[in-house]
This record gives structure tokens, C-alpha cells and sequence, in this order.
């Protein structure tokens, strides 16, 4: 019999994958008719649309085990930002982009305060390459205040970056997470697929097999039973789908297209919560700048992500910040969608260690580690080896 794995998120193929790599038979249910879960990518108008605004760090171990760069053609955006309040400001990293310092010391956001906490940050990371086997007690905010980052500097990068990562700008997330993925950022590169966000589960999907549009209504030890009362016997089952008391984080994204904009540095325009406190944007980019087949020729798509602390803008408040930001006619903005996500991101311990055997059946998401592909990869991988060293013990040995 096969093992069976109960959804086709980044997971759940990374479970499968594991699986199938070391000879047994795996069997994919997913509810949906298409692989990807919470990384998915639609096509309006010839324009691509992420479900919420995505990207891959290449730092990450288990992304670029199942993705090796041979295999997938990326983009990566510019290691900076522009920062939108009374005037736009620079932010580059001088180490990758030393040819943009002068920009960045001409917006004056950073102090000699600022530059003293970020070489402390920066020298804090080098040593990160993975999540830390436990989480610890403390919260972001009083990690970055212990760094010594000034309140203009916090509220005018770190607050918008940060909260965009996270879904949350009072950025009440544990500093282990915050500390990983600057980590990430700077071991490597924020990258987008030439193709979408959904060349991701695409690729890794291949080779397995998957019945789509499979309701589960009950999982047990060694058989699933589908909503139409359909059993399907097993070896194992893998359940990626995440108890019903998870806490999760949402978000909103306005996609419009549009001329291509002056500037064309593929870099994430933030939103100066000092300046502009109540900015209806929280940030924005133009992935057709990134990778270009996320537009038609000659036009670009603009992905607006909204305040996460506030209800939701009006449509021209947003288009008017959007265009004013890429400096396009607001005339010549057009909106194509919105996107709403309600269960964006959910509230994960951010810790490496994590326990797959559950009630009889393995448990994997990226709710059981840490809120990020590769948590969600790591953790299909943990408990696809967890059910090949028990079926190793023999065919009664199970979980408990």
C-alpha cells in the first residue's frame, strides 16, 4: 500500500518527494484541482498575479535542495528599497550595490546610531544558516530596541519591511523568526520564478502522483476516508492540514497594470511610517521589473499589499500612492484585481525542532515550525523521514 499525504502545499510535495526518492509508493490527496496550497499564481490579462506577494529566499537549505538553480529560472530583486514619505529615500546595501552608497547617504535616514546597530545586526547573522532547535521567549521589538535602532529608522524601514514579511507592523513575532530571515536576506537573494510564485509547487509536484478535488473527511493511523464515504487504505498518512485553532495573519494586495515606470530598479518601495503614518500602502513592487514574464511587453504589473493594523482602503486612495510612488499617471493605472488572503500566514513557534507523530497520524506544515517556505518544506521533510524510520521497525509499528 502507499503512504498517502493530505494536501498539495509546499509540504505536502516535500513530504511525497521524500518519500517517493526513498522507494515507497506515495499517494497525493488534495482538495483543490491545482498543486501550491498558499503559493499559487493566476494570469489576468496577460499580467501574473501572486496569491499575496511572495518571494524566495535562494538562502534558504531546503529550498535549494528541492529547487537547484540549474533547474529553475530566477530573478532575484536589488538587496535595497525605496522608502515613499515627504521624499523618496534610498536604501541599498553598500556591500552588494556600491555603486548606489551615495543615494543612501543623501536620504539621511540612516544615523551614526543606525549604522552602529546595523553592523551589530549584520555580524549577529553571520552565524545563522538555519531556525534555532527551540524558540525563545523574546519578541522582535525588544531585539531591535537592544540593537539600538532609532525610532525614524524603525518606523521608516523596519516597521514596513518587517511587517510585510510577517503580515503584523506592531511586529509582535518572536526575534527568532525576525533574526532568520535577515539572515536569509542577507546570506542570499529574494528571487521570484520567471513563471510565478507557482513554478515553485509545479516543480516539485513532478513525478508524483496526486488526486485532485479529494474532500477528507476523517484521517486515521492506516486509511483516509473521503467526503464520499470512499476509503482509501495505507501504510501511513501524513495530514499537512493545520488544526482548526490555529491563529493565522491575512493580507490584501491591489494589483494593477501599468506603463513601465521610470525608474526601473527591481527593488520593494515601502511606505515611511514616520512621515506618512497613515499611508494606505504598506509596500509595494513591480515584479515585471524582477522577472519579465510577469507582464506584457512594454507594460508592468504593480502589487499594492495594504496596512495590516487598519480596515481596507479605497481603490483610488491606493492607486493614487501607487502611482504616485512609481511615478506613472494615476490615468494610466489600471486596476486588474484584488487579492484578499485570510489565512496568509499562520502564528508558528519559529523553531527547526518539531515533533511529526501526532494522534496516530504524521502532522507537517509550516504551522508546526516556522511560517515561511522553508518551514513549510522543512517540515514535509521531517515527517516523511519519521514515517520511513517507523515502517523501517515493521508493519505494526505506528505512531502514538
Amino acid at each position: 500500500m502507499a503512504v498517502l499525504v493530505i494536501g498539495a502545499g509546499l509540504s505536502g510535495l516535500a513530504a511525497a518527494r521524500t518519500l517517493q526518492r526513498s522507494g515507497r509508493e506515495v499517494l497525493v490527496l488534495e482538495q483543490s484541482p491545482e498543486v501550491g496550497g498558499r503559493v499559487q499564481t493566476q494570469e489576468i490579462n496577460g499580467y501574473r498575479v501572486d496569491k499575496g506577494f511572495q518571494v524566495l529566499l535562494t538562502a534558504y537549505q531546503e529550498a535549494a535542495e528541492v529547487w537547484p538553480e540549474h533547474e529553475m529560472e530566477l530573478f532575484p530583486f536589488a538587496a535595497g528599497a525605496i522608502i515613499h514619505g515627504h521624499e523618496p529615500k534610498h536604501l541599498f546595501d553598500p556591500l552588494r550595490h556600491p555603486s548606489q552608497l551615495w543615494r543612501t547617504l543623501r536620504s539621511k535616514l540612516v544615523t551614526t546610531r543606525d549604522i552602529k546597530a546595523l553592523l551589530g545586526l549584520r555580524l549577529g547573522l553571520q552565524g545563522i544558516r538555519g531556525l534555532p532547535e527551540k524558540a525563545s521567549a523574546e519578541q522582535a521589538p525588544e531585539f531591535l530596541d537592544r540593537l539600538g535602532f532609532s525610532e525614524t529608522f524603525t518606523n521608516a524601514f523596519l516597521r514596513p519591511f518587517l511587517g510585510g514579511i510577517f503580515l503584523d507592523e506592531t511586529l509582535s513575532v518572536p526575534a527568532d523568526a525576525v533574526r532568520f530571515v535577515l539572515a536569509m536576506f542577507a546570506r542570499g537573494e529574494a528571487a521570484l520564478p520567471a513563471q510565478g510564485m507557482s513554478a515553485l509547487p509545479e516543480h516539485l509536484s513532478q513525478g508524483l502522483t496526486i488526486r485532485y478535488n479529494c474532500t477528507v473527511s476523517a484521517a486515521e493511523p492506516t486509511k483516509v476516508i473521503l467526503d464520499d464515504g470512499e476509503v482509501v487504505q495505507a501504510d501511513a498518512v501524513i495530514d499537512t492540514r493545520p488544526p482548526t485553532s490555529t491563529a493565522w495573519r491575512s493580507t490584501e494586495m491591489m494589483v494593477f497594470g501599468a506603463p513601465t515606470p521610470r525608474d526601473t530598479t527591481p527593488v520593494l518601495h515601502l511606505a515611511d511610517l514616520h512621515d506618512k503614518p497613515n499611508e494606505p500602502v504598506l509596500h509595494a513592487c513591480a515584479p515585471s521589473l524582477v522577472a519579465p514574464n510577469y507582464a506584457p511587453p512594454g507594460r508592468s504589473v504593480l502589487y499594492a499589499t495594504l496596512r495590516t493594523d487598519r480596515p481596507s482602503a479605497p481603490l483610488e486612495d491606493v492607486r493614487r500612492t501607487v502611482s504616485d510612488w512609481f511615478g506613472l499617471p494615476e490615468s494610466q493605472t489600471e486596476h486588474l484585481t484584488t487579492v484578499k488572503v485570510k489565512r496568509a500566514l499562520p502564528q508558528s513557534p519559529a523553531q527547526a525542532t518539531q515533533e511529526p507523530r501526532g494522534e496516530g497520524v504524521y502532522r507537517s506544515g509550516d504551522w508546526t515550525t516556522h511560517a515561511s517556505i522553508e518551514g513549510a518544506l522543512r517540515s514535509g521533510r521531517i515527517a516523511a523521514e519519521a514515517v520511513l524510520e517507523d515502517l523501517a521497525e515493521g508493519p505494526d509499528h505506528r505512531t502514538s
